[in-house]
């Protein structure tokens, strides 16, 4: 049997490959309300559309825990204004208050701040390959853990919560402009 050939060098055009892209696909977990912190965000331009923007936010989960290494799930919000409220919906659930005028949005410090919301994720199929995708988001302070099966490990956890939300309560009647 012939050995394979194996090339000392390879010589390889690289002048036209863009960046290292980031995560790409979202990661999969079983469908249901998680927490979700936002790490990232791009403005993004569709590719059939120069005039349709959007951002890419990129979460990662925090409750349940045991999904928080699971990757990264990206949620996209269109800047079109028919489509707007994905955007102030997605504001209103991180806690900040967005008033009926043109604002700047602080991507920034959200994103620096690690702002944290709710989401119903679902399975989202396509080219036979199964992703989590956001259907809803709302308030971190309408999650409810359901993740626990031990009595005393769900108390805990419950108080835990409520703790954290407390704590955080300052940023429920945050203005746009606070940020």
């Amino acid at each position: 049997m012939p050995k394979p050939q194996v090339p000392s060098k390879l010589s390889v055009d690289f002048s036209n490959v863009g960046e290292r892209r980031e995560g790409g696909t979202s990661a999969h977990v079983p469908p249901g309300d998680y927490l979700l912190k936002i790490v990232g965000c791009e403005l993004k331009t569709k590719k059939d559309d120069e005039t349709s923007k959007y951002l890419n936010w990129r979460t990662q989960i925090v409750k349940p825990e045991k999904y928080s290494s699971a990757g990264s799930i990206w949620h996209i919000t269109s800047l079109k204004d028919e489509a707007l409220f994905g955007l102030r919906n997605l504001l209103e659930d991180l806690g900040v208050n967005v008033p009926k005028s043109i604002v700047q949005v602080p991507i920034a410090t959200i994103v620096e701040k690690q702002m944290v919301f709710g989401a119903t994720l679902d399975d989202d199929t396509y080219n036979n390959k199964t992703k989590s995708k956001i259907q809803a988001t709302f308030k971190k302070s309408e999650y409810e853990d359901t993740g626990s099966s031990d009595d005393d490990e769900e108390e805990e956890d419950t108080a835990t919560e409520t703790a954290e939300v407390e704590d955080d309560e300052d940023l429920e009647e945050l203005d746009v402009d606070d940020l």
